[in-house]
């Protein structure tokens, strides 16, 4: 079975620095051939092809770098831009005076893997929609579910699972789930919003099992996170 660490993906590390006392942005911009709209943005927009990064810069002399996947490539991008810098002759401070802070990072999680399910259905599941092709089974589409012209039914307790992906039941997790802590409104997000006080972060669950996790200033606190609604959900995942 995979292990927490190769479900999880980060998908975007946000971190701000300061880089020096104060920046002439205009002249940045110039000299750097960068994106610099005042009357819609405060920031100048500085660009890393690889790794994929977008580092704004402002006027006090800190800087917001978004895009990056892990501290490395932050540290990365922030050194290329202050190199920049220095070779327009623009005065920054030395690299080793230069903080770099987390903000938040972005990473999905599969709640349901494959080889999870590699026996059989344990009972009936109203929830969940087979369309038989041969001697295997697949999901039916929403489109089909609602055809029905389309020849469907219910999973059986007799059913393989192997390789079928399997839908959470939101409505059922807003009863499994500490209630003041939810939020599901299906008709203006389709997935169902959960805070966590400890650590402090907002994780976005899907009917089809996959988990947006955000908040977080550590990976540690990413996989705390997934814990403990591993432990929450255990007699529904």
């Amino acid at each position: 079975m995979s292990s927490d660490e190769e479900r999880l993906t980060v998908v975007n590390v946000v971190a701000s620095t300061r880089v020096a006392e104060e920046l002439d942005l205009p002249d940045i911009a110039i000299q750097l051939n960068c994106e610099y709209e005042p009357e819609q943005f405060p920031g100048v927009v500085y660009r890393v092809v690889d790794p994929k990064l977008a580092i704004l810069m402002f006027r006090s002399g800190r800087a917001v770098c978004t895009g990056g996947k892990n501290r490395a490539n932050i540290k990365t991008g922030i050194e290329r831009m202050i190199a920049d810098l220095r070779a327009a002759g623009i005065e920054t401070w030395d690299l080793d005076d230069v903080q770099i802070e987390v903000q938040n990072m972005v990473a999905t999680y599969a709640l349901h893997y494959p080889e999870d399910y590699d026996g059989r259905a344990k009972f009936d599941d109203q929830n969940i929609m087979v369309i038989e092709e041969g001697d295997e089974l697949r999901l039916a589409t929403d489109e089909e579910k609602e055809d029905d012209d389309v020849e469907k039914r219910k999973l059986h307790a007799d059913d393989p699972l192997a390789g079928l992906p399997r839908r959470l039941n939101l409505n059922n997790l807003t009863f499994h789930l500490p209630f003041d802590k939810v939020e599901y409104e299906p008709e203006q997000f389709p997935g169902l919003i959960y805070r966590l006080d400890f650590p402090k972060v907002v994780c976005l669950i899907f009917g089809s099992g996959k988990m947006v996790i955000t908040g977080a200033r550590h990976k540690d606190e990413i996989l705390e996170a997934v814990q403990i609604i591993q432990d929450e959900l255990a007699d529904l995942l």
